[in-house]
């Protein structure tokens, strides 16, 4: 198998991507910390959730009235 990126959040580690592992799988960590400026895991986690919105919802939802109502309070 090769790298995983993945993000550490509530005590547990979130892989960013899918992972070829069965379900309570067994296995051996090597921690590297990616760089905070790091945008390309940025994009890429952002990619995903939007894809997730998308299978979810069909589309991505139009937020630009919800901010346009905001900024005119």
């Amino acid at each position: 198998m090769g790298e995983i990126v993945a993000v550490y959040e509530g005590g547990v580690f979130r892989p960013l991507g899918p992972v070829a592992l069965h379900e309570k799988q067994r296995v051996r960590l090597n921690i590297q910390p990616l760089e905070e400026c790091d945008i390309g895991v940025w994009l890429e986690e952002v990619r995903r959730l939007q894809e997730r919105i998308i299978a979810e919802h069909g589309h991505l939802p139009d937020s630009t009235p919800d901010i346009s109502a905001d900024r005119s309070r």
